[in-house]
């Protein structure tokens, strides 16, 4: 069991199958995975399990777990005891000593409780992660849009804007946990006042895109009071919403569907060939503003924490 020793160790560490194989090579060149985070159990060339960790570039500690995998010919027995042993020995040398794991993230088919052969996938995987003290956290939808497909046409109810200065989207930010259905931000506010959750989600993710901020844009009534605001960007990999949010006062009043129409709208102009999106399976009304826009549900991601 050891990490790789660098990027031309790659086709070995990619033996496995997995949607994030062909973003490795990248990572490594953007410094957004390192050769001591990735590991790997082998018996002689063949590789068994392997794990492997993910930041922002530069960042000096991993930022969550994203690979996790297991020889899926192997008897289940041995292939999660294996699983495990991996995983064990690449914590305690890759984590600072003493700290919380990073959370863990898979990427998943929409169906995958469908079938026998998905659902053992996730669940052997799973099973390793509960082994070393995780837990399910939540799951999530991912959902996609293509250029070309058809959503709802602005009611003209709105006016949009960018953010007048840098402490406005935070504030903004903060004011929409009131009520929240996001379960990172219902978990943050069990820890922290909603002002510091919402500035520690600006300042670690939203400020730190490298997209233009004048995509931001802030949704007013013609009185010029705000409604909401959708943050459209791009992460590294794909154009994204970042995040989407109507105040408390004015939900109720589907003022989400001309946000994301806007933001969609915005991510449009840059010829990107898609935008991506994601939310809590759990967060009913925010999935059908989605597929009201004409977003597919092209897949789901689960996300398990340790305490």
């Amino acid at each position: 069991m050891r990490p790789i020793t660098g990027r031309e160790e790659l086709g070995l560490f990619c033996q496995l199958p997995y949607t994030l194989n062909e973003e490795l090579a990248d990572d490594l060149d953007q410094g957004r995975r390192r050769p001591e985070w990735m590991w790997m159990a082998l018996l002689g060339d063949r590789l068994l399990a392997r794990a492997a960790w993910w930041s922002r570039p530069g960042g000096d500690t991993p930022a969550s777990l994203d690979v996790l995998d297991v020889d899926d010919s192997l008897p289940v027995p041995d292939r999660v005891e294996i699983g495990v042993r991996l995983l064990r020995t690449a914590m305690s040398a890759t984590l600072p000593g003493g700290s919380t794991p990073p959370e863990y993230s898979r990427l998943i088919p929409p169906d995958w409780r469908d079938g026998a052969s998905s659902r053992g996938i996730v669940e052997d995987r799973m099973a390793i992660l509960e082994r070393t003290g995780a837990r399910l956290f939540v799951e999530r939808l991912r959902l996609e849009w293509r250029p070309g497909t058809p959503g709802p046409e602005p009611s003209g109810r709105l006016a949009f804007r960018t953010p007048r200065n840098p402490s406005e989207l935070p504030a903004l930010m903060t004011r929409v946990l009131d009520g929240t259905l996001d379960a990172h931000s219902r978990h943050d506010l069990d820890r922290m006042s909603a002002d510091a959750a919402a500035t520690r989600h600006y300042e670690d993710e939203l400020a730190r895109y490298t997209s233009p901020k004048d995509w931001w844009r802030v949704a007013v009534l013609p009185n010029a009071a705000p409604v909401g605001f959708v943050v459209p960007a791009h992460n590294g990999y794909h154009a994204i919403i970042a995040y989407i949010a109507v105040l408390p006062e004015h939900r109720g009043n589907r003022y989400v569907d001309d946000l994301l129409s806007e933001g969609t709208r915005v991510l449009a102009q840059q010829n990107v060939p898609r935008v991506r999106a994601s939310t809590d399976l759990g967060n009913v009304p925010m999935a059908n503003a989605f597929q009201r826009a004409g977003y597919l549900n092209f897949g789901r991601e689960i996300n398990m924490t340790w305490s």
